[in-house]
């Protein structure tokens, strides 16, 4: 039993760090590094302090991710301000093509989850839902506790469908994550709800 419990200590840490590094090779991605810098750039000329501002932003996000598979759970208030300073950094991009709606109740915010969890769930709507629809679209992010749940609502403009370029790595390790350490008491659903694509998060306090 005791060979057992380590074991799966093991494999929480090593799916933990595995996020991390998902989410750091995704933002290390030279498309996503490409478009950030290049919108940096631009604002050196036109808006000094916004171009330190987001220099700062892009710091404290890869800095967040290099830490976040040292820690098996942060408060769901310290990702949420990582993820809005990784749509910070997306909105000097997409502009006006994005809006951001967020729906998140107070007695939410001191909830436990796996760091990068929320951050995966946005990266994945923004990149696989809004950056394909011509005119963007609106990212909504909700969070409620009921039941002695959390429950994470991601929903983006989009398609289940299967799309050229798409791995699924990063949904499929934050399910490994959800199993190894609630195992069948959290879950990771995709849902198609007429033009929206709906990610949901449910696990326990």
């Amino acid at each position: 039993r005791s060979r057992r419990a380590e074991l799966h200590a093991l494999q929480l840490d090593l799916t933990a760090r595995e996020a991390s590094f998902l989410a750091l090779r995704a933002q290390l991605n030279p498309h996503f590094l490409f478009n950030c810098l290049n919108s940096i750039r631009a604002l050196i000329a036109e808006d000094p302090p916004r171009a330190q501002e987001a220099v700062t932003t892009l710091s404290s996000l890869l800095r967040y991710t290099l830490q976040s598979g040292e820690r098996p759970d942060v408060p769901l208030s310290e990702e949420l301000a990582m993820v809005d300073e990784y749509l910070a950094l997306e909105l000097i991009r997409f502009e006006d093509r994005l809006t951001i709606q967020r729906d998140i109740q107070p007695a939410a915010l001191a909830a436990r989850v796996p760091p990068m969890l929320l951050q995966t769930l946005v990266e994945n709507a923004l990149k696989h839902g809004i950056a394909r629809q011509t005119t963007g679209g609106t990212l909504r992010i909700e969070a409620q506790v009921a039941g002695g749940h959390l429950r994470l609502v991601v929903t983006n403009p989009g398609t289940l469908a299967p799309q050229a370029g798409s791995t699924g790595i990063g949904l499929e390790n934050a399910r490994r994550r959800l199993a190894l350490r609630y195992d069948e008491r959290a879950r990771l659903d995709l849902s198609q709800h007429g033009p929206l694509v709906e990610a949901t998060v449910q696990l326990p306090l």
